[in-house]
């Protein structure tokens, strides 16, 4: 069984998975935006995706493209913010830094039969008669490596994290998340410490 990311174009829930907009926090609880290891300016709030009882949401930077290590899971260009969601409230972009995208959309998940992401999406789509850009990817599963298994290991137990979610970069090519092009991203968790990682391929 795969479960398809589909696009929806209307606005989600703020414990829900969506793309742009605003990162949220809990009422009451600290918020630091992260900041690129490399240029030292805040990163671009990509999206939140619903994991279980977690929001995981996704952070790269976009100040000077390319050259920031953004693609790695351990090269301080992007990260994963996670928390439990209870009463949530939107938080405020920082001043500098390219930090929001033009674009805030949610997403619903479809269960298809297969074990194939890449047919699944396919397939979907065609039989939908919409275009394949609908499908925004996918939550658990098997990740659809292009370059080969870059599963990152946790930091904390050093084993090799649980794979959550497979994204494209997005249904608008205006507004889409830059994964060098045509690439395609991945999210991982460790239950260890509850961490979580990302990386792109192209």
């Amino acid at each position: 069984m795969i479960k398809l990311l589909i696009n929806n174009s209307d606005l989600a829930e703020m414990s829900e998975t969506s793309f742009g907009g605003k990162p949220v926090k809990n009422i009451g609880e600290d918020f630091h935006w992260p900041k690129c290891s490399c240029c030292e300016l805040p990163m671009q709030f990509l999206a939140k995706l619903r994991i279980d009882e977690e929001l995981h949401q996704i952070f790269m930077c976009q100040n000077d493209p390319g050259m920031c290590d953004d693609w790695d899971a351990n090269g301080g260009g992007n990260t994963v913010i996670v928390i439990k969601p209870f009463e949530l409230e939107f938080v405020q972009e920082p001043s500098e830094g390219i930090t929001l995208r033009k674009t805030e959309h949610s997403a619903k998940v479809v269960s298809v039969d297969g074990n194939d992401y890449e047919a699944a999406r396919s397939e979907w789509a065609e039989k939908n008669g919409i275009s394949p850009r609908e499908v925004l990817g996918q939550i658990s599963g098997e990740p659809s490596w292009i370059q080969g298994d870059e599963t990152p290991n946790c930091t904390v137990c050093n084993k090799p994290m649980e794979f959550v979610a497979q994204l494209e970069q997005g249904p608008d090519w205006k507004t889409e998340m830059n994964f060098g092009g045509g690439g395609v991203a991945y999210s991982f968790r460790c239950t260890c410490n509850g961490s979580a990682k990302f990386l792109w391929q192209c």
